[in-house]
């Protein structure tokens, strides 16, 4: 179970209050390079710079678990450091709560990057 934030007598799961505010305020947009693809968020408003889910596509043998079946990739880096600071302008995060963080803009990243290659597989 993630943060709560409890207020005049209801109590509000912080880990559905910062996926929300990441799904309203920054778009997902995925970009296919030569060595894989990347997830970037990318503020609406342009208030911040783009932070980076990098996948790759996985190799026979590698011990990491892939993230789809049919096409293999799989997250080798990230670099959300501006999606969290914006965060903790909002949230007051404390280093405790930055692996949750991470935890969502993964998830997050996951979700979109399998739509991509389901997508772009029924395309073939």
């Amino acid at each position: 179970m993630g943060l709560q934030y409890k207020k005049k007598g209801y109590c509000i799961n912080m880990d559905d209050m910062i996926r929300r505010f990441i799904e309203d305020s920054y778009k997902r947009d995925i970009v296919e390079g030569v060595t894989g693809i990347e997830c970037r968020f990318v503020h609406r408003e342009g208030l911040t710079g783009d932070s980076v889910v990098y996948f790759e596509f996985s190799k026979r043998g590698w011990v990491k678990k892939p993230i789809m079946t049919n096409r293999q990739y799989v997250i080798v880096d990230a670099n959300t450091r501006e999606l969290i600071e914006f965060l903790n302008m909002y949230y007051n995060l404390d280093e405790g709560s930055y692996g949750m963080v991470r935890r969502i803009i993964i998830e997050l990243a996951m979700g979109v990057m399998e739509g991509y290659v389901r997508d772009r597989d029924l395309d073939l």
